[in-house]
């Protein structure tokens, strides 16, 4: 289908063509404007493919329409139509652009043979801009496949003489991403990685789940560069396609493609790191390892003893305290490597399997628990799912078997927040009053009460100072200092926002 303009201040005109070309079916659809300066619009701002238009009209006459699309879309086909009178001015449209001409009034024989002479010529450049399309399609397929290959090759240590030129710094890339996500997503990928990357870069899958980029440069770039480049990446690929726990490396710069696989083997040794950090990180090598205290099987050894001590005495509420003190440790001192940390996690669960009542019809076999362990991607979601293991597995009973050893402790954090409400109650201060790590205290208040815990504080502080605004003349910068806020601007604004007005106001309609 090919969308021709007709052109002509009479309307019955207009009509009478777009009537002709719906009877003979012509695969055409009509676009219509009523004066030479409307079409030119048109044909600026709209897809036309061929244009037929009357002469003599107002604002812009037919003669100058035709020699402007001349100027601006050459390639348009054009057909004029005038009265008998208008042949010498139809006679220097021809100089333009214009391919035939009709005499009104048009006579259906001629118009069908002209309709039929433009609709094949523009098949005929359709079909040659397809063609194009094909040839420059396949010769930019073959310039990738040449340009991966350099890279593939390059990263193994096979460099050839040609390629190896000096003239560009290259900054290799590695992106590891847990799922299939370079076979599922590769086209749309590629466009977003080159909306982040405004240099010259190649580019090529390494397996389904790991692929590389090499950034080329004039000069040397530093961390300050390339760091938004990489993180901009992962955001991305999180952001559009839901990969979580994709994560880049990102290698030393180096200015010869023949030292480009010493890189490519430094990269692959740190890749194991990503497993350790939260989100999407962003590695570079060399600083994956800075000096941080080691963390020695010895130590992870008395942790784990720690937890199969809480496990052997049906303590799910201290195995899970004591889990989020090994993950703590793992993810901020030295690594393990990734195989021996989800080999000490399997262990554990095989303790807490060991302890459980078999025949409950919610338990699964323990093979199916280590199989989810070696399949997670991130310490995050190791711990996730260590967590919600030992809470199937190993529910928190006290001596009459009811489930309360955790509604207990948050019980007594909450009679410690109304009793210590002006005074700092961060998540971090109330953890260490309880021997609890600020993630797990977190965790465990908001799964026992449904509320974080920085909302219950907020909302105890909140139901005490209305008491105050209504049972005492005390002034409002008082009674902030009183709940704990030293700043009476950000009482006040916490104050609207948990009840809809400012503190006076509330003091005045209680009144």
């Amino acid at each position: 289908m090919y969308r021709i303009l007709i052109v002509d201040d009479e309307r019955i005109e207009r009509e009478g063509i777009r009537q002709l070309i719906r009877r003979h079916r012509f695969p055409l659809e009509p676009v219509l404007a009523e004066n030479g300066e409307a079409a030119l619009a048109i044909v600026q701002e709209q897809q036309i493919d061929l244009i037929i238009t009357d002469i003599k009209m107002p604002f812009m006459d037919g003669l100058e329409f035709s020699e402007r699309v001349s100027s601006l879309k050459p390639d348009i086909p054009m057909i004029i139509y005038s009265a008998y009178s208008d042949f010498e001015f139809a006679r220097r449209a021809l100089k333009t652009n214009v391919n035939h001409y009709l005499l009104k009034p048009i006579q259906i024989p001629e118009f069908m043979t002209v309709m039929k002479q433009v609709i094949e010529a523009c098949d005929r450049k359709r079909e040659d801009r397809i063609k194009n399309e094909q040839l420059l399609e396949g010769y930019n397929r073959g310039l990738a496949y040449e340009r991966e290959k350099v890279l593939m090759d390059a990263l193994y240590g096979v460099v050839h003489q040609e390629h190896d030129a000096d003239a560009a710094w290259l900054h290799l890339m590695l992106i590891d991403c847990g799922s299939r996500f370079f076979d599922n997503h590769h086209a749309p990928f590629t466009a977003l990685m080159s909306g982040f990357i405004p240099y010259d870069h190649d580019y090529v899958n390494l397996n389904e789940h790991q692929s590389a980029i090499l950034v080329k440069s004039s000069r040397m770039l530093g961390k300050e560069e390339l760091l938004p480049l990489a993180d901009g990446i992962v955001r991305g690929m999180d952001d559009s396609f839901a990969a979580a726990g994709a994560g880049i490396v990102v290698g030393r710069p180096v200015n010869r493609l023949d030292r480009l696989s010493d890189v490519f083997n430094e990269m692959e040794a740190a890749i194991d790191y990503k497993f350790f950090a939260e989100g999407n990180p962003v590695l570079f090598t060399g600083e994956e390892t800075q000096e941080q205290p080691a963390l020695d099987e010895q130590e992870v050894e008395s942790m784990l003893k720690r937890i199969y001590g809480y496990v052997e005495g049906h303590d799910a509420h201290g195995a899970l305290y004591g889990v989020d003190l090994l993950f703590s440790a793992l993810r901020s001192k030295g690594k393990l490597s990734v195989i021996y940390t989800k080999f000490i996690c399997s262990e554990l669960v095989k303790r807490v399997y060991a302890k459980t009542d078999k025949g409950r019809a919610d338990i699964e076999d323990i093979s199916v628990y280590v199989d989810q362990i070696f399949r997670a991607g991130s310490l995050t979601e190791l711990k996730a799912l260590i967590g919600s293991i030992i809470e199937r597995l190993l529910p928190a009973k006290d001596e009459s078997g009811k489930d309360d050893s955790a509604s207990k402790l948050i019980t007594g954090i909450k009679k410690l927040i109304e009793k210590g409400y002006s005074q700092d109650l961060s998540l971090e201060a109330i953890a260490e009053q309880v021997h609890l790590t600020p993630s797990y205290l977190s965790y465990l208040f908001k799964k026992e009460t449904g509320r974080s815990l920085v909302r219950y504080i907020t909302h105890v502080r909140m139901e005490k100072a209305v008491e105050l605004l209504t049972r005492t003349n005390m002034k409002i910068i008082d009674i902030s200092e009183s709940l704990g806020y030293s700043n009476s601007s950000y009482f006040i604004q916490i104050f609207r926002n948990h009840h809809g007005v400012s503190p006076a106001k509330y003091r005045e309609s209680a009144s």
